[in-house]
């Protein structure tokens, strides 16, 4: 008895939240003598061009600092030619995911991806033009 109640209130605030978002949203403009939708006129990018960010094909990759030991399948993982663990820098390029420790020794990582780059790291805060310059940005 109570579980029908339960159900049936649950899908009486569903039709409402749904009725009171959908008379939020205006149906296009209809022409005058038609009731065909008037055409809605294409605007540009409302951005100017000097902040738009680049297009992922512009990209040569990405980078983050990641300060904290990484662990990867409950393993903390460590630099396989200095063993520092912390303070890497993750690149996100096409060839993979690769980390590179403060003693500047880069490796790729075949377990990460750029899925987990994504789920990872913050919004793009800069740009640079050379790897060096984006590395000295990051403090290394």
């Amino acid at each position: 008895m109570f579980g029908r109640n339960r159900e049936r209130r649950e899908r009486l605030e569903a039709q409402q939240r749904w009725e009171a978002w959908s008379a939020g949203h205006v149906e296009p403009p209809l022409g005058p003598d038609t009731q065909e939708p008037v055409a809605v006129p294409v605007v540009d990018d409302f951005l100017p061009p000097d902040l738009r960010l680049p297009t992922r094909e512009e990209l040569a990759g990405m980078l983050m600092a990641h300060d904290l030991p990484l662990v990867l399948d409950g393993e903390v993982r460590a630099c396989s030619e200095c063993g520092a663990y912390r303070n890497w820098i993750v690149a996100s390029t096409p060839d993979g995911v690769w980390l590179r420790c403060p003693a500047g020794h880069e490796q790729v990582e075949p377990r990460l991806d750029a899925a987990w780059y994504n789920r990872t790291s913050g919004p793009i805060i800069e740009q640079h033009a050379t790897y060096e310059e984006c590395l000295r940005f990051l403090g290394h």
